[in-house]
């Protein structure tokens, strides 16, 4: 088997699938496979790192099959550095005698191919995959992207939580100290689930697809993500399902304020400045029209900086009372939630709860709502006790 190819349809080509190699190793992990399809006529070239698998075809690619060797294989780093070395030209590959010869304008080098029988391709599967849901990449890269933020990295303690995962129509993911929700329409009949390790490599796939829509199509074992220049992401199903928790999306918050989303990431940062390295509580309480922030300082005292609240208010029938110490919510949430945000402003939708023995308030949560591009991102942080 021989491809011609030019440099920047190969280097195209290849930028995509490197998301699903592996960086050491001997085995298929860490090779690029090149394969014909005769049935369209065209050259794609697949990777897989035993969590997820990507194809690509390769734009204006020419093949020629001798007989039944119609793929073969490179160590992917080693055709990355042939690739980056030599001119913009039309470069061949070609398999004798299971060695490939890369040749470029000025030389040729050679290169091992393992036996490409081996990969574990995915036609059988995705064949069986049925249906799908169209959706502009940029969407599902953004909520993938806030969710990424709040997934329990303790995946042998927890692993219900290592993942994120469609549930009651929206993309939900929790650490137990913060909860983020994203409810998209366009993927409302969808049960994605992903790995909370693998998100890297998705959110890779998806930055890599520019403008364009993926389809999401699921079975029992995999998702895929396919691109409409026919790149594909394959990435296993965890076996571990996300605990259904009961939410309701659109309640009322008893009381609320809201600052200004700059003002509020300068004023936590200047107070961690002065606080121990590992003291995140971070108190919160409303005082006259302003908003006070404070923390203990690594002398002991106690630093305090006050923020204009821009609205502040109590539904008439709120039924607890914010305490009149405020609340404590670990810093490090806020600060990811302010990294996403877009808004000038942000909103506190504050839920404070009841202790049944003492008729006191204690304990509650945060409530961020935001609406970005049409779809709905919710995040609740819990108060620290």
């Amino acid at each position: 088997m021989k491809i011609e190819v030019a440099k920047p349809d190969l280097e195209a080509a290849l930028q995509v699938v490197s998301i699903g190699t592996a960086s050491t190793g001997s085995d298929l992990t860490t090779h690029f496979v090149f394969r014909y399809r005769e049935a369209t006529n065209t050259v794609e070239v697949l990777s897989n790192n035993n969590r997820l698998g990507c194809s690509m075809p390769i734009a204006g690619c020419k093949a020629h099959v001798d007989g039944d060797a119609a793929a073969f294989t490179v160590e992917s780093w080693r055709l990355n550095k042939w690739i980056a070395a030599v001119e913009d030209a039309v470069l061949t590959l070609e398999l004798k005698d299971g060695t490939v010869k890369a040749t470029s304008p000025k030389g040729s080098v050679k290169f091992q191919s393992l036996d490409p029988s081996q990969f574990p391709y995915w036609d059988k599967t995705l064949a069986e995959t049925k249906g799908g849901t169209g959706i502009a990449a940029k969407r599902l890269h953004a909520a993938l992207s806030h969710v990424k933020l709040f997934i329990s990295d303790k995946d042998t303690t927890t692993p219900k939580l290592a993942v994120t995962e469609i549930l009651n129509e929206s993309l939900q993911a929790t650490d137990k100290g913060a909860l983020a929700v994203v409810t998209i329409e366009d993927l409302k009949t969808s049960n994605l689930r992903i790995h909370g390790k693998d998100l890297g490599q998705v959110l890779a796939f998806l930055s890599a697809c520019g403008e364009q829509d993926v389809e999401v199509k699921e079975n029992d074992r995999c998702s895929f993500l396919e691109r409409k220049d026919g790149g594909l992401l394959s990435v296993g199903r965890p076996h571990h399902a996300f605990p259904d928790i009961a939410l309701d999306k659109k309640p009322d918050d008893p009381h609320w304020w809201s600052v200004k989303t700059d003002e509020l990431q300068s004023a936590i940062n200047a107070l961690a400045a002065s606080a121990s390295k590992e003291d995140t509580r971070l108190n919160f309480k409303l005082d006259g029209g302003m908003v006070a922030l404070s923390m203990t300082s690594a002398s002991g005292d106690r630093a305090t900086m006050k923020l204009e609240a821009q609205e502040h208010g109590s539904l008439d029938d709120a039924a607890v009372p914010m305490p009149d110490a405020g609340f404590d919510i670990a810093y490090p949430y806020l600060l990811k939630l302010l990294g996403q945000c877009r808004d000038e402003t942000i909103k506190f939708g504050l839920n404070p709860q009841l202790d049944k023995k003492t008729q006191k308030p204690k304990g509650g949560w945060v409530r961020f709502r935001e609406d970005r591009d049409g779809d709905d991102y919710l995040t609740l942080l819990v108060w620290l006790l």
